[in-house]
This record gives structure tokens, C-alpha cells and sequence, in this order.
């Protein structure tokens, strides 16, 4: 067997491997308890409750916060965005207007790539963190990472499930929420950072992997939106492997209009690296309840006063070197 050979088996064994756990776990999510514990093999995802990582252990006050019960008429907004962990770029400002964002938007359950320790704490101590009852990522296991993708929500929680991708072994992999909506089928709401493009290794091989096996989990629920940094460039990885009734939520939405996230002609922050407009960061969906109503780019404003610098240029900060995704869908009646 040749190395492409080797390497598309491997790929598939490791697709097969978590759909079968994506099997496993949607039979235990429909005869389970909301405070049942699952334990599978280690070829399977590891679960754990939606419970376990309550964002109780903020500093800020947490008296009279709820979980958001919504109906199924109602909306849900979901916020996406790489918040860049560069933390020699006026990493405190950066995260406050990140926190201005979400503020403002007030999105119910947030995506977020690239967090620091440091940016974890940051967004730990501010005002808007305690809004959001249910984290993936506790403070311990926070201070334990280099960067991470974590999710918070202030819709309850039912599950959180973390997927290592095994192409490449590293710590990148697929994390979710089972999300409790009164549905009686579950929403899974995923995110992940899949492999970056740098030169002169451009990785693809191992991106279209991830993707794949990510897909091949989700592929199983019947209401799924996965957001995050794909890292996607149709140059080099060929379309987005999306099959039967997945969607794109931005050129179905958007229709041609760009949407690239990436984009070092419209970020001023970025005019001194390689030009690249990309759109990098995604929401895709499979939805069988509910509907996708808008997809908006957000964070393309400098942040007044502040500025960096960059072979000798004075360069404005945005707040990331990303823009960031709101994704709003309603529920089906």
C-alpha cells in the first residue's frame, strides 16, 4: 500500500471511528438523564455533562443568573470568531472590544478560536462573562492550554463532547455543545480551528481530513451548526466537502457576496503581511428543525486611539486579525 493509499485508509478508519461514537452518544442522549456521565473507549469522543463546567467559578457576581429557555418560535444567535491570541498586540484592548461585540450582539452562544490563558481570564473578569451560565472550558483546564477553541452559552447545556483529531495528533479537534431547546431532537452547535495553511507546507491533506472528520461525526445529528476557523482556501482543498443537505450558511445566505474574514486590503491592521483575502471562518449547517435566517461579518472597525506597530508603519488595532461571524436561525414550528 503506497503513502496516499495508507493515509486515505487511515483517514477513513478515524471517519468510521467517530461515527460510531456519534451513534453511541445520540442513542445515550435520547434514553439518558441530563446529569448521566458517559465513559466510552478511547476510540470514541469524550463526553461529559453540560453541568461540569458552569461558569460559576467567575469572580464577576453570577447572583440571579438563569438558564434562557426558548421556544420554538424563537431565534438563536450564534456568534464565531478567532480572537487571535497574539497577546503582543494590545491584547487587553483587543479583548474588550471583542467584549463590546458581543455586548452588543448579544449572541446566545459564542465560538470562540484561538483563547489564550490570558484571554481567558480576561474575558473571565469581564461584565458580560457572567450572561453566559454554561462553559466547555474550565478555568482549570484553561491555565493548562496554550490556545484553544471553547464555546459558552447561555442556552442550557445538555452535553459537552470533545473530538482529538488524530490527523495530525495535536491538541485541534471538534468540540460541542448538545444544546437543550425543547426540541425533541437535540441541536449540536460545533466549532473547531482546523490546521492553518503556512507556507511552505500548505497542509491541505490534513485539513480536508479534519474536515471530513468532523463532518462524518456531526453527519448523524439531525440539527447541527458548526462555526468556526476552517481555514478553508477552495484553491488549494477544492470545495468544502459538503454532502446531501449540509449548507454553506454565507453564499446561501449572501449569495456571491464575498465574505472573506481574512482580508489584508479591508484590515487595516494587516497592510504589512502577505496579501491574502480568504474566507477563512464558516458556518455550516444541517438543520432538519430549523431555518437560517442571516449571516453578518462583524469587528471590521479600527479600535479608536489605539494603534500598533509593524515594519515601521503605525498600523490602527482591530480587534482581531479576524473578523468575526453572527449566524441567526429560527425554529421550525
Amino acid at each position: 500500500m503506497g503513502n496516499g493509499e495508507s493515509s486515505l485508509f487511515s483517514s477513513a478508519l478515524e471517519v468510521g471511528a467517530v461515527v460510531a461514537g456519534a451513534v453511541l452518544i445520540l442513542r445515550a442522549l435520547s434514553l439518558g438523564s441530563q446529569s448521566e456521565e458517559l465513559e466510552p473507549d478511547h476510540d470514541f469522543p469524550r463526553v461529559s455533562t453540560g453541568a461540569r463546567y458552569e461558569s460559576d467559578s467567575s469572580p464577576v457576581a453570577t447572583r440571579g443568573r438563569r438558564n434562557i429557555n426558548i421556544s420554538q418560535t424563537s431565534m438563536i444567535k450564534i456568534m464565531s470568531y478567532n480572537v487571535w491570541s497574539n497577546e503582543d498586540v494590545e491584547v487587553k484592548v483587543r479583548m474588550a472590544a471583542i467584549g463590546n461585540l458581543v455586548q452588543k450582539h448579544s449572541p446566545d452562544i459564542i465560538l470562540f478560536q484561538e483563547v489564550t490563558p490570558r484571554i481567558y481570564k480576561l474575558f473571565q473578569s469581564s461584565s458580560w462573562w457572567q450572561l453566559y451560565k454554561h462553559s466547555s472550558v474550565s478555568p482549570e483546564e484553561a491555565a493548562q492550554g496554550q490556545y484553544f477553541c471553547m464555546l459558552l452559552s447561555k442556552v442550557r447545556v445538555k452535553k459537552f463532547i470533545s473530538i482529538p483529531f488524530k490527523n495530525p495528533p495535536s491538541e485541534k479537534g471538534l468540540f460541542l455543545a448538545v444544546i437543550e431547546i425543547g426540541l425533541n431532537k437535540p441541536i449540536i452547535v460545533a466549532t473547531s480551528h482546523l490546521k492553518s495553511p503556512n507556507p511552505p507546507k500548505m497542509h491541505s491533506e490534513e485539513r480536508v481530513s479534519q474536515a471530513k472528520t468532523a463532518l462524518g461525526f456531526l453527519q448523524e445529528f439531525p440539527n447541527v451548526i458548526f462555526g468556526g476557523d476552517m481555514n478553508w482556501d477552495e484553491n488549494i482543498d477544492g470545495a468544502f466537502p459538503l454532502h446531501g443537505v449540509w449548507k454553506d450558511a454565507w453564499p446561501e445566505l449572501k449569495g456571491r457576496k464575498n465574505g472573506w474574514t481574512f482580508d489584508t486590503k479591508s484590515n487595516p491592521m494587516l497592510q504589512c503581511s502577505y496579501p491574502l483575502q480568504k474566507r477563512l471562518d464558516r458556518f455550516i449547517c444541517k438543520l432538519e428543525d430549523c431555518s437560517m435566517k442571516n449571516v453578518e461579518m462583524i469587528g471590521k472597525k479600527a479600535i479608536p486611539g489605539i494603534f500598533c506597530y509593524n515594519k515601521g508603519k503605525v498600523l490602527p488595532v482591530l480587534p482581531s486579525d479576524h473578523y468575526g461571524l453572527i449566524l441567526t436561525i429560527s425554529l421550525d414550528a
